[in-house]
Formats: C-alpha cells, sequence, structure tokens
C-alpha cells in the first residue's frame, strides 16, 4: 500500500520519518544549533536548503587543499599565498598529519570517519603528535572571524585526536588568522571531559527539539546571511 501524504509539506516535523534518523554530528552542526535552531533543522535535517559556494567558501577550501598539499608533500603554495610560506615552513621537519579525519561513536569511543557507528566526526587541519602530547592547528581565511575567537573548534578536534590516541594527556591548538597574517591565541584543549560534556549537552537539545519538531528562531546579526529566507527573521543585507 502507498503510504506517502500527496503533500509531504503537511506533516509535522515530528512526524517525518526523517526525524528519526540517527545523525551524525559535526562542529559545523553544533556551532549552527547555537546560533539559530530552525536555521540548523533546516540545512542538516529537512535539508532544503541548497549548497551553494560562495567565492570566499571557495577560497577557503582551495586555501586548505594547498596548506594540505605544502606541509603534507612540499608542494609550493600558489603565488597567491606565498605570503604565508612561513606558516607552513615552521612545520617542515616535525612529522605533522594534515587533514587528519576522525570519528568517535556514542560512547565516546574512536571508530572510522565513515562508519555506520560514527556519531560525532570532524577533521583537523595540522596536528603534531609526540607520546602524551599534541599540538593542533586550523587555518581559517576569513576577514571578520578573529573577533569572535571561539577555542570549541580546537576543543572537539582535541577529544577526537584524544579517542583515537588514548595515552594523550596534553593537547594545545590554536587558529591561524590569514588574512590578518597571524596566529591567534595557543588554548590547552586538555578539559576532555568538559568537552564531552558540552558535545552531549547540544545533542540532547537537538534531539529533544526533533522529538517536539520546534527548532527554536533566534534573531541576530547573522539573519541577514542566512540561507532561509522564509523565516521572518530574515532581512537583506
Amino acid at each position: 500500500m502507498n503510504d506517502t501524504p500527496a503533500d509531504l509539506e503537511s506533516i509535522p516535523a515530528f512526524l517525518d520519518r526523517r526525524a528519526s534518523k540517527p545523525l551524525i554530528y559535526t562542529f559545523t552542526m553544533l556551532s549552527a544549533y547555537r546560533n539559530c535552531g530552525h536555521a540548523m533543522y533546516r540545512r542538516y535535517i529537512k535539508k532544503d536548503q541548497p549548497y551553494v559556494e560562495s567565492p570566499q567558501m571557495k577560497f577557503g577550501n582551495d586555501v586548505h587543499t594547498a596548506f594540505e598539499h605544502r606541509v603534507g608533500s612540499h608542494k609550493p603554495l600558489p603565488d597567491n599565498m606565498a605570503q604565508w610560506e612561513h606558516f607552513a615552513a615552521a612545520l617542515d621537519g616535525r612529522g605533522a598529519n594534515v587533514e587528519l579525519k576522525l570519528a568517535m561513536t556514542r560512547e565516546g569511543r574512536t571508530t572510522g570517519y565513515w562508519d555506520s557507528d560514527c556519531w560525532f566526526r570532524g577533521k583537523i587541519d595540522v596536528t603534531l603528535r609526540q607520546g602524551e602530547r599534541a599540538y593542533i592547528r586550523d587555518w581559517k581565511t576569513s576577514k571578520t572571524g578573529s573577533k569572535y575567537e571561539d577555542s570549541f573548534e580546537l576543543e572537539t578536534n582535541a577529544l577526537l585526536l584524544k579517542a583515537k590516541y588514548p595515552a594523550l594527556q596534553v593537547v594545545r591548538g590554536d587558529y591561524v588568522w590569514l588574512a590578518e597574517n597571524r596566529i591567534g591565541q595557543s588554548y590547552d584543549l586538555s578539559a576532555f571531559r568538559v568537552t564531552w560534556d558540552e558535545i552531549n549537552r547540544l545533542v540532547a537539545l537537538i534531539e529533544a527539539d526533533r522529538a517536539s519538531g520546534e527548532f527554536e528562531k533566534k534573531r541576530s546579526g547573522l539573519c541577514s546571511w542566512c540561507s532561509v529566507q522564509d523565516c521572518e527573521h530574515w532581512r537583506k543585507r
């Protein structure tokens, strides 16, 4: 029997079969939820917002690829990125691992990035590891992001690294703000239990919203940049 309604939009979110499908969480998803639950829902759960790569996003992806090849394989940076060579050169001969894909299960055990029991995953731009200590780095191309520097992304990556290498006791990390040609604050990311608890707190809120079918809409300065243009808070830039 065909039980598919003619008008799928008439189904409340809590009756949508997609609402029961397990999510694979990422820092990006949790960050989006912090900013606006409704926008996160539309992008990552309902998925009715088409992905559009802006010129800024493309440049960011190109920069990450260039640094991956430069740090990992000593391939020279393109001419338009040569001004950042000193950041890469400082990593030469140190055994840096680039674009490391990591994942963990619901219980916090390491697993494969694409494995069926993957619950949370992320990718670390640069990893230096020696014994019980590690340092991680994230390349940033945003021209304004450093004003709102937040260590949570680094913290989630440090937790994934700890899951992969349980002997780790200390993980530090930083962001490199390329548009400003500077390294940001160095963070101690070793409070693994605190990070685990914060991830689980956000996941519990998301799962509760999925069960109720209600995701809060938050008005903020980001609304004019949001792709969800049918929201009453959206406005033109």
